[in-house]
């Protein structure tokens, strides 16, 4: 794809087949905890799925890490460490036709991981080119001693087929895998929830990202990140090709001037941009991202330019220290480490709110000086970002987040009306408790929603499972189990939060915010 004659269009692509770059959507860094091998299941398989870029790929590179990195806290620091080497029996890519090519590690099946710091590559060449734009899957078998612990970063997304299978043995769990059944009950627990070990949708193992080579020559992010990114969407709501969050579902658009864009996540929920490329928090970079570019790629980094979403997590009262510290990663270490000609990409950071009402409302909406984006830290801090000549170009999120009520606030439930429940849930005593409620067809899997349960009261649920039921409405699986009782036909709308702290965009809000951030902000990635 050319530039038009119009002057329309996006810059020429210059081809380099031969350069390995992402080719994975929804890749996730091992993270947030460890998990500790049980009896009779401490050998494990994950079946995960990826979306591969809009052009052909062959001879692909998966790499397999050794260390996790910390969720919230000091992160992206690299210190949620396995107490045992990961042993990897096997792992194949799974072609959309679903024949299986082994993935080969130094021409072996297997290979040992080491704990805290091993990083491990992988390689498979397919007979012939996986298609533009394929799901394609990748099935990791691996092993460790019972009572040691492992770590993962993959919640199984089930409405899109993954699987995390564990038995006690090789033989087991390659039968497991073979027929294809459904994941293992101590593996498939609390469901699109975060937390810790006890709370939290347990973690897979998998791969670190995938590359493959047959690039076209179109930009390719490396993306400085936080939860902001993709923290808004757990599992249920997946698109897909494996995308979450307003920047990935952005970036991944094919749209059809600009194309989609191949990119690499490199932090996760909780970063802070001074604590990435710095103390504990290099491995990826020595260990991994370099290693693509000089050992596989002649030299030639995987990506074309950086775009820095992070900085939410380093807010500070005062603007200056603020901004400053979100600058200091991309313009100071970011082009030590890669040159001072580095490719540069702002964006501008999102408010967090507080409410009255349970998100139910903008007006009901509070926020606080530190995060108003019109008048106050944050507005100077957004300002700054805008001017700032560390970016080469800057994109303006915050603009396409806020709500059009009251731009110094986030949309909130009464933005996204999704019509009304049919009939009621459950059995209305109060008591007894219920799992699934019957609504329009139209409203999306994986959305929070709230219900006005009674005239003027109100509750949440989060959908994590759909029937469509042939007439126009579909019967939903719900996450939080509860005994409310709910009025015949209640009103429906999208919650625009995951949850009470008001931070992270739920399901409509994040694809109100993607739809709202022109296509056309991609020229800003080209020299």
């Amino acid at each position: 794809m050319n530039t038009l004659p119009s002057g329309g269009g996006h810059p020429t692509w210059v081809p380099d087949p031969n350069r390995y770059m992402p080719a994975a959507t929804g890749i996730h860094w091992s993270q947030s905890f460890v998990q500790t091998y049980a009896a009779g299941l401490n050998y494990q398989c994950s079946k995960l799925f990826f979306g591969s870029p809009d052009y052909p790929t062959n001879n692909f590179l998966v790499p397999y890490l050794g260390f996790g990195l910390t969720d919230g806290g000091n992160a992206p620091q690299e210190t949620i460490n396995p107490n045992g080497d990961i042993i990897i029996d096997e792992a194949w890519f799974i072609h959309p036709n679903g024949t299986e090519y082994q993935i080969l590690f130094g021409g072996n099946p297997g290979v040992i991981v080491t704990a805290a710091m091993g990083v491990q590559f992988g390689q498979v060449t397919l007979p012939s080119d996986l298609p533009a734009w394929s799901v394609y899957g990748i099935r990791t078998v691996w092993h460790g001693t019972v009572g040691n612990t492992y770590i993962g970063g993959y919640r199984c997304q089930r409405h899109r087929n993954e699987k995390y299978w564990a038995a006690g043995d090789l033989a087991s769990i390659q039968a497991l895998a073979a027929a294809n059944g459904a994941s293992t009950a101590d593996r498939d627990t609390n469901y699109n929830a975060v937390g810790n070990v006890s709370t939290s949708q347990p973690l897979a193992y998998g791969p670190a990202q995938i590359f493959a080579k047959g690039w076209d020559g179109r930009p390719v992010a490396l993306v400085l990140s936080d939860s902001l990114s993709e923290r808004q969407e757990i599992a249920a709501s997946a698109d897909a090709r494996r995308n979450m969050g307003i920047v990935g579902r952005w970036l991944d658009q094919p749209d059809p001037v600009w194309g989609s864009t191949p990119h690499i996540f490199m932090g996760l929920p909780g970063a802070k941009s001074a604590n990435e490329l710095n103390t504990n928090a290099l491995l990826r970079w020595n260990s991994f991202l370099d290693v693509v570019k000089n050992t596989y790629n002649g030299g030639l980094d995987p990506w074309t330019f950086a775009l820095d979403q992070s900085g939410r997590n380093d807010n500070n009262a005062t603007a200056s220290t603020w901004l400053s510290t979100k600058t200091a990663l991309p313009g100071t270490r970011l082009r030590n480490r890669y040159g001072a000609g580095t490719r540069v990409v702002g964006m501008t950071i999102l408010p967090t709110m507080g409410s009255t009402d349970n998100g139910r409302t903008v007006a009901g909406l509070t926020v606080s000086t530190l995060w108003n984006s019109v008048s106050g830290t944050l507005k100077t801090v957004n300002d700054g970002i805008k001017a700032s000549s560390v970016y080469n170009a800057v994109i303006d999120l915050c603009a396409a987040y806020v709500s059009d009520v009251d731009p110094s606030k986030s949309p909130a439930a009464e933005t996204f009306p999704l019509g009304n429940a049919i009939g009621h849930p459950g059995n209305q005593d109060g008591v007894t408790t219920w799992d699934t409620i019957k609504l329009p067809s139209s409203v999306l899997l994986g959305a929070r929603i709230q219900i006005e349960a009674q005239p003027g009261t109100y509750t949440g649920r989060t959908l994590i499972a759909k029937t469509d039921n042939g007439d126009g409405t579909a019967d939903f699986k719900v996450q939080e189990v509860l005994a409310t009782v709910v009025q015949d036909n209640a009103p429906i709308n999208g919650h625009a939060f995951t949850a009470a702290d008001f931070i992270h965009p739920a399901l409509y809000s994040v694809l109100r915010a993607m739809s709202r951030l022109p296509q056309s902000e991609k020229l800003k990635f080209y020299p």
